[in-house]
């Protein structure tokens, strides 16, 4: 149950900070160059609480679960 709710918890933060990402894009509109918008996006906290949820999410799917026989045999 606790690996639903860390999966849950951690895909909404990638969706909710790969939008706020996708929206310093709009800077490219301001005349700023790529490299710059780029180095702008790696900076902010956005990224890297991007980076650590992305990490969860892939450690809770690919990480194994407790193996849990059925209730009537042992």
């Amino acid at each position: 149950m606790n690996r639903i709710f860390l999966f849950l918890f951690s895909y909404g933060l990638c969706v909710i900070t790969m939008s706020h990402l996708v929206l310093f894009l709009n800077y490219r509109a301001l005349g700023h160059s790529w490299e710059s918008v780029f180095r702008y996006i790696v900076s902010t906290l956005d990224f890297k609480i991007m980076v650590v949820a992305l990490a969860v999410l892939l450690l809770t799917v690919s990480g194994r679960a407790p193996l849990r026989l059925p209730s009537g045999k042992e």
